[in-house]
């Protein structure tokens, strides 16, 4: 089974693009599915959003992924990664509301971890009938910004652009819990795949085993950005 590892990424130059408009929805909540660990914020997107962002892939020049090398997870989708800084920070507003509490796995910095941004290396993925992920662990990534700020990532970010009011049928994302010593294994975890959904999972050493189901029929839209964080900054008394 693939396991999750530590990365380091350079962010690239910015790729110039007039990304579609992402609006802070205060009116949103975000519900735990599994605590420190699954949580989905529906209606993050609004359709009119999401139409944009489907119009906006269309656009760009998706590749399918080569087949998996060993110890990676089979995966039949097509994508493309753009760098974008700007998009990024636009996503990061809107999401920032519903993260800024959540707690660094690393416990042992003093002062304390915290979230600070989205990646700017932002996926996007087209699943068509036929695509899955199979099951995998993500992994975490970390760089220095332009700043000189140390960040890594502890959580995957996936906003659906689609779902079921499209007519996707499968293509949801299946979470695995480890199953008790001699015990039978728990149900999966199986959060709907509504268009405009953000759903984030733990990555890096806490991520659960999961996939990207089958889809049986439509077409599956996906972003996909990480979570960063960094240690809080101490306050200069000079």
């Amino acid at each position: 089974m693939p396991k999750a590892k530590k990365s380091t990424q350079a962010p690239s130059p910015e790729t110039p693009l007039a990304w579609p408009v992402v609006s802070r929805k205060d009116y949103v909540e975000a519900e735990v599915l599994e605590q420190d660990q699954i949580i989905v914020i529906a209606d993050f997107l609004s359709p009119d959003e999401c139409a944009s962002f489907a119009r906006f892939v269309a656009k760009q020049a998706l590749t399918t992924t080569p087949p998996a090398k060993r110890g990676e997870a089979d995966r039949v989708n097509d994508r493309i990664s753009i760098q974008s800084e700007n998009f990024a920070q636009s996503l990061y507003r809107a999401l920032e509301p519903h993260v800024s509490h959540l707690a660094s796995f690393q416990t042992h910095l003093s002062p304390a971890a915290q979230p600070v941004a989205l990646n700017q290396n932002i996926r996007l993925y087209r699943y068509s009938d036929g695509q899955y992920f199979g099951p995998h662990y993500d992994d975490s990534i970390s760089y220095t910004t332009a700043s000189g700020e140390n960040i890594w990532s502890e959580w995957t970010l996936l906003v659906y652009l689609t779902g079921v009011e499209d007519g996707v049928v499968g293509g949801e994302t299946i979470f695995y819990k480890p199953a008790p010593k001699k015990k039978p294994s728990p149900p999966p975890i199986v959060p709907s795949l509504n268009r405009g959904t953000a759903l984030l999972h733990r990555h890096g050493k806490e991520c659960m085993l999961h996939e990207g189901a089958l889809v049986q029929s439509g077409t599956k839209l996906v972003l996909r950005s990480d979570l960063m964080f960094s240690q809080a900054k101490v306050p200069n008394d000079s």
